[in-house]
C-alpha cells in the first residue's frame, strides 16, 4: 500500500504543477470498519470501507481544495484539474504563506493493534450479545435499550511539493451500552462507553457504570431549591464542557478573528491553579498520531501553566500568520483545514477525590444536555446535568436532572483538582474538578 500511495501522490503532485499550480498537496486515506448496533436487544452487523483523497493547490495566494473517494486514475486526474481551476478563480488570501515544510516526528508511538485488524464482525457480534445478556444477570431491575461496538483500522499518506512525505496507520475500538432501570415506579436511564486504540476484552466497568447510572437516575429526587457555591464535575461531563467552552478559546483561528476571550491574555494568569496541555504524542492516547492532517508532527503543547496562558493550538496557516511554529493540530473539516485539539490533559492537584468532595454541595456526573449552546466568547454556560448527586453528610444522594450555570472565567480562581487523572474515552484526561461560583437549580 505504501508504494502504491507514494506513486499516486507523486503523479498527482507532478500533474498539479504541470497544470500551473505553484504548490500542491495530496492526502490519501483508506479505512475499514466493522460495526455492530443493536435495536433494543437485537444486534446487527455492518462492514464499511472508504477511500478519501484531498488535493490542495495554491496559485500565488489563491488556494483551493478538491476531493475524491476513489483511487481510479481518470477520476483523480479530473480532481486535480478541478483543484487547479478552482485555485485560479478563488479569492486571494493575503495571509497565505504556503504549505508546510517537512519535519521528522516528535515521538515514535503508533496506535496500531494487530488484534483489532485480525478480528471479524462475528467476534464483535458475540461481544455485544454478551453485554446484552450479562446486564440482567447482574442487575435485576435494569434492561438494555441499545448496545454497539466498532473495530476499525486505517492508513494515511500526505505529501506535498515542498518535499513533505508522511505516513501513519492506526486502529480503533469502541463499545457502548444504553440501559433503563425501574425503582419504586420511577424510570431512569444510563449510558456508558469506552474507546481505545488497542483491543479491549474486559467490559465489567462498562456494564457497571451504565447500570449504576440508570438505577441512580431512577432513584433520583428533585433538588427543589437553588444552590450557589462549589460543584464537583466528574471527568466525563467536565470534558464535554471544556470541548465547547474552553477548547474553542485556544483555537488560533478564533484568536486571529477576535472571537477568543484569550486573544490578548498570553503571559497573564487567568485560570488559577489550572495546568492544561494538548498532547498529540501521549502514548496510548485516543488522539495520538505521528502527524496531523497536513503531515506536521503531533507534539505536546502547554496551553496553560499554573493558571498562566502560554499559547494556542495551530495549523500551518494560523501559525505562520502569528509568526510561531505549528503545534500539529491541523484537521480536515467541512472541506477545509481547521484547527482541532488532540489529547487534552488537566494536571492533577493535591487532593484525593474524597477530600475534594467534602468541599462541594453537588457532584455532576453523566452527560450534559445542551452543552453545544454554551458561549465560549464570554465563558457563560447553562447546561442540564443528567446524573447529579447531592452531597449530604458525606454521602452522594442521586438527584433528578438539574440546571448547572456559571462562567468559567469567574470560577477560574476557585478551581481545585483531585490527584487522579481519569481517561474519559473522549480524548480528555481529567481529574475530578471543583469549581466555585456555580448555580444549580432543579
Amino acid at each position: 500500500m505504501r508504494e502504491e500511495f507514494q506513486s499516486i501522490a507523486e503523479w498527482i503532485l507532478k500533474r498539479a504543477l504541470e497544470l500551473g499550480a505553484d504548490e500542491a498537496e495530496v492526502s490519501l486515506t483508506v479505512s475499514t470498519s466493522r460495526l455492530v448496533k443493536s435495536e433494543g436487544v437485537y444486534p446487527k452487523a455492518l462492514s464499511r470501507a472508504s477511500i478519501d483523497v484531498w488535493i490542495r493547490v495554491a496559485k500565488g495566494k489563491r488556494v483551493a481544495i478538491a476531493t475524491a473517494s476513489t483511487l481510479e486514475r481518470d477520476a483523480l486526474a479530473s480532481t486535480v484539474e478541478k483543484a487547479v481551476q478552482l485555485a485560479r478563480v478563488s479569492e486571494e488570501d493575503p495571509h497565505w504563506n504556503g504549505l508546510p515544510d517537512p519535519e521528522k516526528p516528535t515521538h515514535s508511538w503508533v496506535g496500531f493493534d494487530e488484534g483489532i485488524v485480525s478480528l471479524e464482525a462475528g467476534w464483535l457480534l458475540d461481544q455485544v450479545r454478551s453485554l446484552i445478556s450479562e446486564v440482567p444477570k447482574r442487575y435485576r431491575d435494569v434492561k438494555v435499550t441499545a448496545s454497539g461496538g466498532t473495530l476499525a483500522y486505517g492508513y494515511s499518506y500526505v505529501a506535498n511539493t515542498r518535499g513533505l512525505s508522511a505516513e501513519q496507520r492506526g486502529t480503533y475500538m469502541s463499545m457502548s451500552l444504553s440501559t433503563k432501570a425501574t425503582h419504586s415506579g420511577n424510570e431512569g436511564t444510563g449510558f456508558a462507553f469506552l474507546e481505545s486504540r488497542s483491543l479491549v476484552l474486559d467490559f465489567d466497568n462498562l456494564i457497571d457504570r451504565a447500570c449504576k447510572m440508570a438505577l441512580d437516575s431512577a432513584m433520583g429526587e428533585k433538588l427543589g431549591s437553588t444552590i450557589s457555591g462549589n460543584v464537583a464535575f466528574k471527568p466525563l461531563p467536565l470534558g464535554e464542557l471544556l470541548e465547547y467552552l474552553l477548547v474553542p478559546a485556544f483555537n488560533a483561528m478564533n484568536v486571529l478573528e477576535g472571537l477568543s476571550p484569550l486573544r490578548d491574555k498570553t503571559g497573564q494568569k487567568v485560570f488559577g491553579k489550572l495546568t492544561l496541555v494538548d498532547d498529540g504524542s501521549l502514548p496510548g492516547g485516543l488522539e495520538t498520531a505521528l502527524f496531523d492532517a497536513e503531515g506536521v508532527p503531533r507534539r505536546k503543547t502547554v496551553l496553560v501553566e499554573d493558571g498562566v496562558v502560554k499559547g494556542f493550538l495551530h495549523n500551518t496557516y494560523t501559525a505562520r500568520r502569528m509568526g510561531v511554529k505549528s503545534t500539529g493540530n491541523a484537521a480536515k473539516a467541512r472541506g477545509s483545514y481547521a484547527v482541532s485539539r488532540s489529547n487534552m490533559i488537566i494536571q492533577g492537584g493535591e487532593l484525593s477525590e474524597e477530600e475534594l468532595i467534602e468541599n462541594v454541595q453537588v457532584v455532576v456526573d453523566g452527560t450534559l444536555l445542551s452543552v453545544h449552546t454554551v458561549n465560549y466568547v464570554t465563558g457563560n454556560f447553562s447546561v442540564v446535568a443528567t446524573n447529579p448527586y447531592l452531597v449530604k453528610n458525606g454521602e452522594l444522594k442521586p438527584l433528578k436532572p438539574v440546571s448547572v450555570a456559571g462562567n468559567i472565567y469567574q470560577s477560574a480562581e476557585t478551581l481545585e483538582f483531585s490527584r487522579k487523572i481519569i481517561n474519559t474515552y473522549t480524548g480528555f484526561y481529567l481529574p475530578l474538578t471543583l469549581a466555585g461560583k456555580i448555580t444549580v437549580t432543579g
